[in-house]
């Protein structure tokens, strides 16, 4: 599988990093995993039309993560050639339909689709959830520590390669299950060491997960502007575990070990 970052910063404005975005591809088909504001122009600059996805992924509904929701959705509907004809479904935690409907109000019909239909797959809150995506590219979620319907994601394509975000969360003991021995991480790094909020991550409670949990390569994202994320790089990779700071535009092929 493919990734692309397309956002690999936080709300705060900062001319290096855009708000947190995915693209997640594999030969036959292409997810989006959140969608924080400037998502949509940085498809483009990938090279993805949003007409063209197979679904969309979010890990919570905070804005940072879920704002170019409309914009995508207004897009697709206006799109003058070809127009989608297929539904497009959205997994999330619990709570995500309501969100969706509260938008489509504000907005007046101008994101109701109208040559397909959004389809809400509303993953547990509580617990472990599993869905078939497309093909056979499948989702695990776990619940992560955080707020407004959180969750950890893992990704399994058809032939086995995995993929793990750990969303915005705090310390979590479902993270380090649904990480372990993947082939690419995908984790927040929010914090300064010295920080010990409860739902985000500093580098010493990142580096405990991936002790834990032993996945084959990590990518550091949700960095802030105001530490040094090379710190952090250090003491993540202190555990023996390829580990690299996301950018905005970076490409990486998660594969399984030969």
């Amino acid at each position: 599988m493919k990734l692309t970052v397309l956002g690999s910063g936080t709300y705060l404005p900062d001319p290096e990093r855009g708000a947190p975005g995915f693209l997640l591809q594999d030969a036959d088909h292409s997810v989006l995993v959140d969608s924080g504001s400037g998502t949509l122009q940085r498809l483009g600059r990938a090279g993805v039309d949003p007409v063209s996805l197979d679904a969309l992924v979010y890990t919570h509904r905070h804005v940072d993560h879920c704002a170019d929701l409309a914009a995508i959705v207004f897009h697709i509907k206006h799109h003058p050639s070809p127009a989608r004809l297929r539904d497009l479904p959205i997994f999330a935690g619990q709570g995500f339909a309501a969100h969706l409907e509260l938008l489509q109000q504000a907005y007046d019909g101008a994101i109701e689709p109208s040559h397909f239909d959004l389809r809400v797959h509303e993953l547990s809150v509580e617990g472990p959830s599993h869905s078939s995506i497309a093909g056979g590219l499948v989702l695990d979620t776990q619940p992560a520590v955080h707020s407004a319907g959180a969750l950890h994601l893992r990704f399994t394509s058809a032939d086995g390669v995995t993929v793990a975000f750990s969303g915005d969360t705090g310390p979590s003991e479902a993270l380090e299950q649904l990480a372990a021995g993947v082939d690419l991480f995908v984790c927040e790094c929010a914090l300064s060491p010295d920080n010990d909020y409860a739902h985000h991550l500093n580098a010493n409670q990142v580096a405990a997960i991936v002790a834990a949990a032993r996945p084959r390569r990590v990518v550091l994202t949700h960095l802030y502007p105001r530490h040094d994320p090379q710190a952090d790089l250090a003491t993540v990779a202190a555990t023996g575990v390829p580990t690299v700071l996301a950018h905005d535009g970076m490409e990486l092929v998660a594969s399984r070990p030969r």
